[in-house]
C-alpha cells in the first residue's frame, strides 16, 4: 500500500492483515514525517491527531528493512501453509493458544505477534514481538513529542528548541511542560528521526 494512501486508515497493510504503521513500523513513520514537514502549519493539528495512534504507553517499533507489505506477505504465506488464512480458521488457530496469540518469524529473522483483529476485513492483527531483533521500544508521549516538534519546526522553518517543545505539548497535545533532562532525551529522539527522514533540525 502506498504510504500516502494508508494515512487515511489505521492499517498500513491491505486486508486481512492489520498493521498500525504509525506505532509499529519505523520506515512507514519516517515517510509520514517527510510528508508532513512539507505541509503548511494549518495542517499541524491533523498531524497531532494522527499521532494519537501511538497510544499513551510503551510499544515496539520494527526498525528493519522489510516493508509492511513484505512482512504481511511472509506471515500470510505461513498461515496458508497452516491452513489458517481464512477468518474462521485463523480464529480457531488463535483460540488454540492458551495466550490467545501466536508468534511467527519472517524472512529477516524478526518475530511478529499475531492476534485476532477487531475489524471484519483486517482480522489478522500483527505487531513486532517484544525483544525481537530489528525492534526497539519507545514511550508514546516521548515519541509523539519528538515527532510533533520536528514537524512543527519544519512547518515554521525554524530550529526546534525547548520553547517550541513546551508550546506544542501544552497547546496541541494537552501535556505538561518538560524538564531539561527529559527535553534532552526527546531532542535526542527528534534528531535521530530528522536524520532518518533527511529533514532539517
Amino acid at each position: 500500500m502506498n504510504p500516502a494512501v494508508s494515512i487515511q486508515t489505521k492499517s498500513c497493510t491491505e486486508p486481512p492483515v492489520m498493521l498500525n504503521g504509525w506505532k509499529h513500523h519505523l520506515g512507514f513513520l519516517v515517510v509520514q514525517v517527510q510528508r508532513w514537514t512539507r505541509k503548511p502549519e494549518q495542517m499541524f493539528p491533523l498531524f497531532v491527531a494522527k499521532l494519537q495512534m501511538l497510544g499513551a504507553s510503551q510499544f515496539d517499533i520494527y526498525k528493519g528493512k522489510m516493508t509492511p507489505e513484505a512482512i504481511a506477505d511472509d506471515l500470510t504465506d505461513t498461515l496458508k501453509g497452516f491452513r489458517a488464512i481464512e477468518k474462521d480458521a485463523f480464529f480457531r488457530w488463535i483460540d488454540s493458544s492458551t495466550q490467545l496469540f501466536w508468534q511467527l518469524g519472517v524472512s529477516d529473522g524478526s518475530e511478529w505477534t499475531l492476534r485476532k483483529g477487531d475489524d471484519d476485513a483486517h482480522y489478522i492483527h500483527i505487531h513486532p514481538s517484544r525483544h525481537s531483533i530489528h525492534t526497539g521500544r519507545f514511550k508514546a508521549n516521548h515519541l509523539r513529542t519528538a515527532l510533533a516538534v520536528l514537524v512543527m519546526a519544519n512547518m515554521r522553518d525554524e530550529k526546534p528548541g525547548l520553547p517550541l517543545m513546551n508550546e506544542v505539548r501544552q497547546d496541541y497535545m494537552g501535556l505538561s511542560k518538560v524538564t531539561k533532562p527529559l527535553a534532552k532525551e526527546i531532542f535526542s529522539t527528534l534528531n535521530a528521526f530528522a536524520r532518518l527522514a533527511d529533514v532539517p533540525h
